[in-house]
Protein backbone atom coordinates (compact mmCIF):
# COMPACT_ATOMS: atom_id res chain seq x y z
CA UNK A 1 0.00 0.00 0.00
CA UNK A 2 1.34 3.50 -1.13
CA UNK A 3 1.93 5.73 1.79
CA UNK A 4 -0.90 8.23 3.12
CA UNK A 5 1.15 11.19 1.79
CA UNK A 6 0.86 9.95 -1.48
CA UNK A 7 -2.77 8.85 -1.71
CA UNK A 8 -3.99 11.68 -0.24
CA UNK A 9 -1.49 14.88 -1.42
CA UNK A 10 -3.46 17.58 -0.35
CA UNK A 11 -5.50 16.35 2.09
CA UNK A 12 -3.91 17.10 5.92
CA UNK A 13 -3.11 13.88 7.02
CA UNK A 14 -0.15 13.06 9.29
CA UNK A 15 0.43 9.34 10.89
CA UNK A 16 -0.23 9.04 14.75
CA UNK A 17 0.68 5.93 16.02
CA UNK A 18 -0.57 2.71 15.95
CA UNK A 19 -1.77 2.59 12.96
CA UNK A 20 -3.80 5.84 13.19
CA UNK A 21 -3.91 8.73 10.91
CA UNK A 22 -4.92 12.06 11.44
CA UNK A 23 -7.28 13.80 9.22
CA UNK A 24 -7.90 17.50 9.21
CA UNK A 25 -9.88 18.79 6.19
CA UNK A 26 -14.18 20.02 5.53
CA UNK A 27 -16.48 17.59 6.65
CA UNK A 28 -18.89 17.49 4.04
CA UNK A 29 -21.70 15.07 2.90
CA UNK A 30 -21.53 14.32 -0.68
CA UNK A 31 -23.93 12.05 -2.77
CA UNK A 32 -25.35 10.72 0.51
CA UNK A 33 -22.15 9.73 2.14
CA UNK A 34 -19.94 11.69 4.76
CA UNK A 35 -16.40 12.88 3.41
CA UNK A 36 -13.67 14.59 4.94
CA UNK A 37 -12.34 17.25 1.75
CA UNK A 38 -9.21 18.37 1.47
CA UNK A 39 -10.14 21.92 -0.07
CA UNK A 40 -13.90 23.12 0.09
CA UNK A 41 -13.93 23.51 -3.57
CA UNK A 42 -12.24 20.63 -4.86
CA UNK A 43 -14.25 17.44 -3.81
CA UNK A 44 -11.86 15.16 -5.85
CA UNK A 45 -9.42 14.95 -2.73
CA UNK A 46 -11.02 13.55 -0.07
CA UNK A 47 -11.97 10.36 1.99
CA UNK A 48 -14.94 8.57 2.87
CA UNK A 49 -16.03 7.88 6.37
CA UNK A 50 -16.24 3.98 6.72
CA UNK A 51 -20.20 4.36 8.09
CA UNK A 52 -21.75 7.65 6.95
CA UNK A 53 -24.76 7.08 9.85
CA UNK A 54 -22.12 8.90 11.88
CA UNK A 55 -23.94 12.22 9.90
CA UNK A 56 -26.76 11.33 12.48
CA UNK A 57 -24.11 12.09 15.94
CA UNK A 58 -22.78 15.01 14.04
CA UNK A 59 -26.43 16.56 13.12
CA UNK A 60 -27.14 16.29 17.27
CA UNK A 61 -24.11 18.33 17.92
CA UNK A 62 -23.48 20.85 15.37
CA UNK A 63 -25.38 24.40 14.27
CA UNK A 64 -26.64 23.25 10.44
CA UNK A 65 -26.02 25.06 7.82
CA UNK A 66 -29.36 26.49 5.93
CA UNK A 67 -29.86 24.72 2.49
CA UNK A 68 -28.22 23.21 -0.23
CA UNK A 69 -26.32 20.26 -1.16
CA UNK A 70 -24.54 19.38 2.76
CA UNK A 71 -26.31 20.54 5.47
CA UNK A 72 -22.94 19.71 7.15
CA UNK A 73 -20.11 21.78 6.20
CA UNK A 74 -17.92 22.25 9.13
CA UNK A 75 -13.94 21.98 9.41
CA UNK A 76 -12.94 18.97 10.82
CA UNK A 77 -10.18 16.66 12.71
CA UNK A 78 -10.57 12.94 12.63
CA UNK A 79 -8.32 10.66 13.87
CA UNK A 80 -9.10 6.94 12.70
CA UNK A 81 -7.71 4.06 10.56
CA UNK A 82 -7.53 3.66 7.10
CA UNK A 83 -9.34 0.76 6.02
CA UNK A 84 -9.21 0.94 2.44
CA UNK A 85 -7.14 2.22 -0.36
CA UNK A 86 -9.31 3.01 -3.50
CA UNK A 87 -11.89 4.42 -2.77
CA UNK A 88 -10.26 5.47 0.19
CA UNK A 89 -12.17 5.19 3.69
CA UNK A 90 -11.50 5.86 7.10
CA UNK A 91 -12.95 4.61 10.35
CA UNK A 92 -13.00 7.13 13.11
CA UNK A 93 -11.60 6.82 16.59
CA UNK A 94 -12.34 10.66 17.33
CA UNK A 95 -13.99 13.03 15.52
CA UNK A 96 -14.09 16.82 16.52
CA UNK A 97 -15.81 19.06 14.57
CA UNK A 98 -15.26 23.16 14.46
CA UNK A 99 -18.70 25.53 14.82
CA UNK A 100 -18.69 28.51 13.32
CA UNK A 101 -18.51 30.50 16.26
CA UNK A 102 -14.72 28.84 16.76
CA UNK A 103 -15.48 26.08 19.40
CA UNK A 104 -14.72 22.75 19.21
CA UNK A 105 -17.76 20.10 19.39
CA UNK A 106 -16.33 16.09 20.26
CA UNK A 107 -18.77 13.64 18.10
CA UNK A 108 -19.97 10.59 20.25
CA UNK A 109 -18.77 7.75 18.23
CA UNK A 110 -19.88 4.86 20.19
CA UNK A 111 -21.89 2.77 18.32
CA UNK A 112 -25.70 3.60 17.78
CA UNK A 113 -28.33 1.56 16.50
CA UNK A 114 -30.52 4.37 15.93
CA UNK A 115 -28.05 6.26 13.67
CA UNK A 116 -27.75 3.00 11.49
CA UNK A 117 -31.66 2.37 11.03
CA UNK A 118 -32.34 6.22 10.62
CA UNK A 119 -29.69 6.64 7.58
CA UNK A 120 -30.70 3.33 6.56
CA UNK A 121 -34.19 4.90 6.08
CA UNK A 122 -33.07 8.01 4.63
CA UNK A 123 -31.25 5.95 2.04
CA UNK A 124 -34.17 3.80 1.43
CA UNK A 125 -36.10 7.07 0.63
CA UNK A 126 -33.55 9.18 -0.96
CA UNK A 127 -34.82 8.92 -4.35
CA UNK A 128 -38.44 10.39 -3.36
CA UNK A 129 -37.19 13.85 -2.77
CA UNK A 130 -36.92 16.75 -5.43
CA UNK A 131 -35.16 18.57 -3.26
CA UNK A 132 -31.23 19.25 -3.42
CA UNK A 133 -31.67 20.28 0.14
CA UNK A 134 -29.62 17.20 2.19
CA UNK A 135 -32.44 17.88 5.32
CA UNK A 136 -35.58 17.57 3.71
CA UNK A 137 -35.78 14.16 3.94
CA UNK A 138 -34.86 14.28 7.56
CA UNK A 139 -37.14 17.02 7.89
CA UNK A 140 -40.44 15.36 6.81
CA UNK A 141 -39.31 11.88 8.80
Amino acid sequence: MESPEALYDGLLIRPVGGGLVELTGWLVIIDYRLFIVADAHDKAKRIEFFDSAVVFSVEEKISPLGGGDSFIFHRAKVVGWLVEAKPPKIKPVTLNVEERTGEVVSIDLESKSSNKARYDEFLRHRDVISSVDWLDFYKKN
